[in-house]
């Protein structure tokens, strides 16, 4: 709902119509309150010339923050389950610099994702709550752009339990691996472990957060060896990012 939006602050717009844009959202709010607002939901904004813009569409994207995500959930399903495991590889300027991982309070563990991931009913008992470990991890993504393997469900399922637990809405902008993958390296299967396997990466523990966050940082560094040379802006990338019909 915020497309619009997003699109306008691409090119900048004044004060006024920044209000104007986001009145039917923020009725009543003046400009500082709903850029703090914003900012605090993860879209990355800034100010030049009086204007306001999508940073996004400003910065080159090897200067951009991105936030490398992998999540585990008890149930594909956003309203009826919840996140298990959160794990995330912060890059800045293309380099590694910080990581966030966490185990998640959770009543019920089927025996599938045990089977699949390893986490069960003990690793998580007294563990913090779903809500806890988000404000965390609002605080550690900040503007950040997220990116994930399959990055639809992982941004999805997050923004849906963002909204669960009455945090806001989920902002920031987002890529997929997949669809970057399919367009800047040659393979055969685009999946995380032959990705990671084809690409000879490092090993790591698979169908576990952290782990898989780490090999998609891996695997989104590759392909941005191989990108056409008219993406320049963080924005660039995004949009030449964007999955092709039914691709991701």
């Amino acid at each position: 709902m915020f497309e619009k939006l997003i699109n306008r602050l691409k090119n900048g717009v004044s004060k006024k119509e920044f209000v104007n844009l986001t009145k039917e959202f923020y009725p009543g709010f003046n400009f500082d309150a709903i850029y703090d607002i914003l900012k605090f939901q993860g879209l990355p904004l800034t100010m030049k010339k009086d204007k306001v813009y999508l940073k996004t569409a400003l910065i080159p994207y090897d200067e951009a923050e991105y936030t490398i995500l992998d999540l585990e959930v008890n149930n594909s399903k956003p309203k009826e389950g919840q996140i298990i495991e959160i794990g995330a590889v912060k890059l800045k300027n293309l380099i590694p610099v910080d990581e966030f991982s966490f185990l998640i309070h959770a009543k019920d563990i089927p025996k599938y994702v045990t089977k699949v991931t390893g986490i069960d009913d003990k690793m998580l008992k007294n563990k913090k709550s779903q809500k806890e470990i988000l404000e965390k991890f609002r605080l550690f993504l900040g503007d950040s752009i997220i990116v994930a393997h399959a990055a639809d469900f992982d941004f999805n399922f997050l923004a849906s339990q963002f909204k669960k637990e009455n945090l806001g809405e989920l902002l920031n902008r987002h890529l997929c691996t997949i669809s970057l993958a399919r367009k800047t390296i040659p393979a055969e299967r685009y999946g995380l472990k032959y990705l990671k396997e084809g690409l000879k990466l490092p090993e790591e523990v698979d169908h576990r957060a952290l782990g898989d966050a780490r090999t998609t940082s891996r695997v989104f560094l590759k392909a941005l060896e191989n990108l056409p040379e008219n993406i320049i802006s963080a924005e660039d990338l995004i949009e030449f990012a964007k999955p092709n019909k039914n691709k991701c």
